[in-house]
């Protein structure tokens, strides 16, 4: 409408010729005739009032021409159309597939998109302001990699890492065999080594590693998520609930890393994760090196340095070695607590207490009330102790009334057998105390099987040498302790005896 205004200018006010005014506004003569004809034909009055706006001035010059058609009727509603895109998987290609089938005297598929576009709702979206050194945004990729097992052949699906910057949109990925909290915090851990700095925040999706239990204002980070961010000095800002816009750059990066990663390795064979890590490393490098047109020809690594890396954090001197983080651990009765199917011990008066539990690398790291109570080394032994004696309290005794004399007297209420066995269990540890949990469970069996049941059970088990538990509580759940044991003269085999312990009494009658 511009080029038209100017064209009645020319025309009217300044009177000059259409071949002059043809070139003096580059357009051809016939231009300006029809340009005239058309304004002399809209009864518009010369000059045009300020209320003629533009869109007003090209709709009476240039009239839309209504087309008559027998299918218009019968197009869908905007309303439906819209309602149906917003399910999930359902496209307009889709929707157009549908109305074909079911019209005598379908729109071509150009129309029907167009019928939708014109008709649409606008949906405004309003432009978000990175600041330089601000924010990592963070997502997974849907589509991973995989390898090949060597030995078994067996297929192993990867999930890809992605994080980048708000601003540069400089990126890290790499693949890990999972998407767990270890996993996601040490891609993490790799991500601020790669990037040799530290972000201001995080802006993770709502995965289980990340946040626990989402909310709007007060969202319940995973308590090793929590730690890696308080290590590093960074505040997490978990991307709201189906609102993808709040980490439209990592959904971007994810894109652009799908398509310039993933599609040129869809092709290699892998055998292992280190060999899909390294492919993915020389690929980075070459996709932060690319220049961006919409940027000047800037690559990505040029507009970090440029723009994100002087407001950074700088790296802590030690990388963030945290493995797994628990919350609310109870101290038992036996002073112990029970992490990763192994037992550790804290000072005996934190019994009925709830602690904190730490594993930094090698090391079981015990809190209490925001204070380091001990730490232990990690161990590999599944329902073992680990004992510090500066934590027994003296005598042996957990809490009044509980020590090996009085269990020793609970199990000759069953008999001989069970004595015999709390005894043996009892002994086989470093600390007697430590098979307090293991025989009280042992008697406590008593009461769910009757006593007569556990005393004959514990005979099977002593005939067979295998004095635990598990063996004990197996043996009544299948009702073996019903059953003959095997004449110890035709098996060779000698009855067991029965065990010499400084609890044990010689005579119990």
């Amino acid at each position: 409408m511009r080029m038209t205004r100017q064209i009645l200018y020319y025309r009217l006010d300044k009177g000059i010729g259409a071949e002059k005014t043809a070139r003096a506004l580059s357009v051809s003569k016939g231009t300006v005739i029809n340009t005239m004809k058309r304004f002399q034909e809209s009864g518009l009055p010369w000059p045009l009032p300020e209320e003629v706006s533009d869109s007003v001035l090209e709709a009476r010059l240039y009239p839309v021409k209504q087309r008559v058609s027998v299918v218009s009727n019968e197009l869908p509603g905007i309303d439906y159309l819209e309602k149906e895109l917003a399910r999930k998987h359902v496209t307009l290609q889709c929707l157009y597939d549908e109305y074909r089938a079911t019209c005598e005297k379908p729109v071509s598929r150009a129309s029907f998109y167009r019928h939708y576009g014109r008709n649409r709702p606008v949906s405004p979206s309003m432009p978000v302001e990175h600041k330089g050194g601000d924010l990592v945004y963070v997502d997974y990729s849907g589509d991973g990699l995989f390898y090949t097992e060597s030995q078994t052949g067996i297929r192993v699906d990867v999930d890809l890492f992605c994080c980048c910057w708000g601003l540069s949109s400089f990126t890290y990925a790499d693949a890990t065999e999972t998407q767990n909290k270890r996993d996601f915090c040490q891609s993490h851990v790799r991500a601020f080594r790669y990037f040799g700095a530290v972000p201001n925040g995080l802006v993770p999706d709502n995965l289980k590693s990340a946040v626990t239990k989402y909310h709007p204002f007060d969202p319940q980070l995973n308590p090793l998520y929590e730690e890696l961010a308080k290590h590093y000095g960074v505040a997490v800002l978990p991307a709201r609930i189906r609102k993808p816009k709040d980490k439209a750059k990592a959904e971007s990066a994810v894109l652009h890393l799908q398509r310039f990663i993933l599609a040129r390795l869809r092709n290699r064979q892998f055998f292992s994760l280190s060999e899909i890590n390294e492919a993915i490393a020389e690929l980075l490098e070459q996709y932060n090196d690319r220049p961006m047109k919409d940027y000047g020809y800037q690559t990505r690594r040029e507009r970090f340095e440029l723009l994100d890396k002087p407001f950074t954090k700088q790296l802590p001197a030690d990388p963030f070695r945290i493995v797994d983080v628990k919350y609310d651990v109870l101290v038992g009765k036996n002073y112990h607590i029970h992490y990763d199917r192994h037992f550790y011990s804290v000072p005996f008066e934190l019994v009925g207490k709830r602690v904190k539990v730490r594993r930094c690398g090698a090391m079981v790291e015990i809190f209490y009330d925001g204070r380091l109570l001990t730490r232990h080394l990690y161990s590999n032994y599944n329902y073992r102790f680990t004992t510090k004696k500066e934590h027994m309290p003296k005598e042996h005794q957990f809490v009044k009334g509980l020590s090996a004399g009085w269990i020793i007297a609970q199990a000759t209420k069953v008999g001989n057998n069970a004595v015999n066995v709390v005894a043996q269990i009892m002994k086989k540890n470093e600390h007697v105390q430590q098979g307090f949990n293991s025989s009280l469970g042992v008697l406590k069996l008593a009461k769910v099987y009757t006593p007569e049941r556990l005393e004959s059970a514990c005979k099977r088990c002593l005939h067979f040498k295998t004095v635990t538990y598990r063996s004990i509580k197996s043996v009544l759940e299948n009702n073996l302790d019903q059953q003959a044991l095997p004449n110890s003269s035709t098996t060779g085999e000698t009855p067991a005896q029965a065990l010499v312990h400084e609890n044990l009494r010689r005579n119990f009658n």
